[in-house]
Order: structure tokens, then sequence, then C-alpha cells
């Protein structure tokens, strides 16, 4: 049975079913070798355009970075700069201060005040002592 000799026809059968077999094993390994290159193709690609990108956002949030440090910078002047306002306004006068200084002013103010001259002053008082003189020799 081993050693027996087998029959031409087997030999000749069994010889096209492994060479159909190996046939179709070489074309499914070369469909699966050019799907595995196309899917590589597309992984080298995509890793290419992930790359881009990624070069894309650093400078994309370098840029936003300078953007938000000059705007921190903007910041810090604009706050300098308010309280050298609020220095300034503590050195003004006040509403209150300002009417007191504006009363002053009035009461000073000779358009508006009644002044009286050097001459208005002697001539109420020639009044006053002559009235006085007058009321002493009538008493």
């Amino acid at each position: 049975m081993v050693f027996e000799k087998s029959v031409p026809g087997d030999v000749q059968a069994l010889s096209i079913e492994i060479t159909n077999r190996i046939n179709t094993n070489t074309r499914r390994i070369r469909t699966l070798e050019q799907r595995m290159s196309a899917a590589e193709s597309r992984i080298g690609t995509l890793q290419e355009k992930i790359i881009d990108e990624i070069d894309r956002l650093r400078k994309s949030f370098d840029q936003i970075s300078v953007d938000v440090k000059a705007v921190s910078q903007n910041l810090s002047e604009i706050h300098a700069e308010i309280l050298n306002i609020n220095k300034n306004l503590d050195k003004t006068a006040k509403k209150a201060e300002l009417k007191e200084l504006e009363s002053l002013l009035d009461l000073y103010n000779p358009i508006k005040s009644r002044f009286t001259t050097k001459d208005e002053v002697m001539r109420i008082v020639e009044n006053k002592l002559s009235e006085k003189t007058v009321k002493q020799t009538t008493t």
C-alpha cells in the first residue's frame, strides 16, 4: 500500500489540483500584497498630512502665544496708565473744593461784591462823627 505504484491518472489529477491550489494561493497572495501596498501608501499620505497639520498648528500656537504676550503687554501698559491717571486725579481739585474756591472768588470779586473806596469810608466816618456831634450838642 504505501509502496504501491500509484495510478498515473491519480498523479496527474493530483498534480493538476496542486497546481491549481498553488495558482489560487499565488493570486491571493498577490491581491493581499497589492492591498497592503495601497494601505501602506494611504498610511504614508496620512502621516505626511498629519505632520503638515501639526506643523501648521504649531505655527498657529506660536502666533497665538505672541499675540497673547502682546495683549498682556498692552494690558500692563493700560493698567500703568490708569494708575497714573488716578494719581493725577488725586492731585486735582474736587467738586467741593471748586465750589469753595468759587464762593471765595465771588466774595473777593470787585464786580460782584460791593467794596467801598477810601473816599466813601472817609465820608461815612465824617457823617457818623457829625451825627455824633450833633447829638451831643443837642443833648
